[in-house]
């Protein structure tokens, strides 16, 4: 009879989908379990001198690390994050504060930690005149994109929303993180709408302004299943560095070679102020190359390609 796994992981074909601890309802990327078992598969985490453990609460902060190491280097978002437009000024130069929105059951769950990180603010989107005349072309902030919540178009002065752009968008997801505004014709040979798209609504606006486009949308991934095994392959990487680096010196502190003799029973130990662990140096340093060589393949893939010109 077969026996059900216990222990938690992708590589054990038994994954937390539904753990509150990197977001709500998220899961677990990659787990204490897979660390422990797989990446120091024979070696008990237990320290040789005061007999100390790593804890599960450890080893999953080393992967939350890992993550937000993943997400600097390649300016993605891999936890699911939501993205909100900064409120308006009113005429008595306070915050308006916005009601056309109830995000409790997005933030009801999160701590003072996922908050800051999870639900975010950030400006309105520029007004290009020769962009906004094309199709209004919006390169948002974060990727990947999963969701465009809402799109105003407002006036510069006051804010008021002069379009509601949600009914025109045609949104490109994922990793493009691209919208454009297109307007309709009203039959198909009369073009009136887009002549009035061009000639009224933009027209009042010959100059290049700031947030006339007021966006909210969502990133990141919904869920860790949804997360591609390329990801967890570079975390899990990084993760284990950080494990064996720690518990390299835990379990030979300052230790830089040992030898034992069977014949004469005897030990030698030799001590080194090195930074490198004595127990899994090697490894470690042949996961830096992997890491590297993985960065090196994929920045281009991911991150966005910066030109400027002089």
């Amino acid at each position: 009879m077969a026996v059900a796994e216990t222990r938690k992981g992708f590589a054990f074909d038994n994954p937390d989908t539904t753990s509150d601890y990197l977001a709500p309802k998220f899961g677990l990327i990659m787990t204490a379990d897979e660390l422990r078992y797989d990446e120091l598969f024979g070696n008990p985490l237990v320290a040789e001198a005061d007999a100390q453990s790593i804890t599960d609460e450890q080893l999953s902060d080393y992967v939350r690390v890992a993550i937000r190491h993943v997400e600097v280097e390649l300016n993605i978002d891999i936890l699911p994050r939501r993205i909100r437009y900064n409120p308006l000024i009113g005429e008595d130069g306070a915050e308006i504060t916005r009601t056309d929105y109830d995000d409790s059951d997005f933030v009801s769950k999160m701590n003072r930690k996922q908050l800051s990180e999870l639900y975010i603010q950030e400006p309105g989107y520029p007004y290009r005149t020769i962009a906004a005349r094309r199709e209004c072309r919006i390169k948002f902030r974060r990727r990947p994109v999963r969701e465009l919540l809402t799109a105003k178009f407002v006036d510069p002065y006051f804010g008021n929303v002069i379009f509601d752009l949600m009914p025109y968008r045609i949104l490109k997801q994922g990793f493009m993180g691209v919208c454009y505004f297109r307007p309709r014709m009203l039959s198909a040979r009369m073009n009136s709408f887009l002549y009035i798209w061009n000639n009224f609504l933009f027209a009042p606006y010959s100059n290049d302004r700031q947030s006339l486009f007021l966006i909210d949308y969502t990133t990141g991934y919904e869920n860790c299943q949804d997360v591609p095994d390329e990801f967890r392959y570079i975390i899990r990487k990084l993760a284990a560095c950080t494990l064996m680096n720690i518990y390299g010196d835990g379990k030979f502190a300052a230790i830089a070679n040992r030898s034992v003799s069977l014949n004469s029973v005897s030990e030698s130990i030799g001590t080194t102020m090195s930074a490198t662990s004595a127990a899994f140096g090697a490894r470690i340093i042949q996961y830096q190359k992997e890491i590297k060589a993985w960065f090196a393949q994929n920045r281009a893939k991911y991150s966005r390609t910066m030109i400027g010109k002089l």
